[in-house]
């Protein structure tokens, strides 16, 4: 381990007397060690398809991926919506508010895994997703029990790769800078890269991050960023810290100029107040490009 890995670890808020219990059921941020418990817990208490998912809705998941029947959670969807009078709106809600196991798992995240373990299957889990999101229109920003969103887990490489996943999320509003309750972002779980497995992953999935917007500059509820984490890691994996130095690439003419997205439909990209030359989705996103953005903001 490096000296500043290190350094980090013994300035580490100590374990509190909150149980574990406390931690799982509370939805505040947490630091020091009683986030490396909840992390441990979590990462050892994954959701079992086969024990969780007993619910209609869940039976409905369960048979996309057990008997193939990909058209489950669509049928699924039409009978919740007769049955409620064709409220469509109340569905999409009852899907959003969905949580299966012990980390709560959104029903995104039920999806990921099946990516995972059958990827001959890709294409039709891939239709899945594409209904849920375009068609029931259910939110992609949903939180497990640790604050991460599908999106989060879809490149975190932790163990899983998946960016055509991660890209619909995305295209629906999904935002890679959302901060789960260490208050960091995704990019703080690929930089702490496997340096006896594949790191080639890692550097891409950071590259996609980048990409799509990610911040490297906020601070987590150790008071670690992306870059300082990165930096550690240079000598085992120095293509993570490469992909942050060419920074987020060209943006076409309007895009968001943080996260790239284009002026349409419903995504609205305005320009920057003072300068009228930078393009933000968000407000977040303009946070996000704040820091770099003021060096040559000058009003027109």
């Amino acid at each position: 381990m490096s000296a500043n890995f290190m350094r980090m670890l013994q300035n580490m808020a100590p374990r509190t007397n909150r149980t574990l219990e406390d931690l799982r059921n509370a939805d505040g941020e947490l630091s020091g060690m009683d986030g490396m418990e909840l992390r441990g817990w979590a990462y050892q208490s994954p959701t079992v398809p086969s024990r969780d998912l007993t619910d209609p809705l869940g039976k409905a998941l369960l048979a996309v991926f057990k008997d193939g029947q990909f058209n489950a959670v669509q049928k699924y969807v039409e009978a919740r919506t007769a049955e409620l009078g064709g409220d469509g709106a109340a569905v999409r809600n009852e899907l959003y508010d969905a949580r299966w196991g012990p980390t709560r798992t959104t029903i995104y995240n039920v999806l990921l895994p099946a990516l995972h373990a059958m990827p001959a299957k890709k294409h039709e889990l891939l239709g899945v997703t594409r209904y849920l999101v375009n068609d029931v229109k259910v939110p992609v920003d949903g939180k497990d029990v640790m604050g991460c969103t599908s999106l989060y887990w879809a490149i975190s490489t932790k163990p899983y790769v998946q960016p055509e996943f991660a890209q619909i999320l995305f295209d629906a509003g999904g935002s890679l800078n959302s901060k789960n309750r260490f208050n960091s972002t995704v990019a703080s779980e690929i930089a702490q890269a496997d340096v006896n497995g594949d790191t080639a992953k890692s550097v891409d999935m950071m590259k996609f991050y980048m990409e799509h917007g990610g911040d490297v500059e906020g601070r987590d509820t150790d008071g670690m960023t992306v870059k300082m984490l990165v930096e550690m890691m240079r000598e085992k994996v120095p293509g993570m810290a490469e992909v942050i130095g060419r920074g987020r690439g060209p943006r076409a003419e309007g895009d968001c100029t943080t996260c790239g997205r284009s002026p349409t439909g419903e995504n609205k990209v305005s320009a920057c107040g003072k300068c009228k030359t930078a393009r933000y989705c968000s407000q977040e996103c303009q946070r996000v490009d704040w820091k770099a953005h003021k060096r040559t903001c000058t009003a027109v």
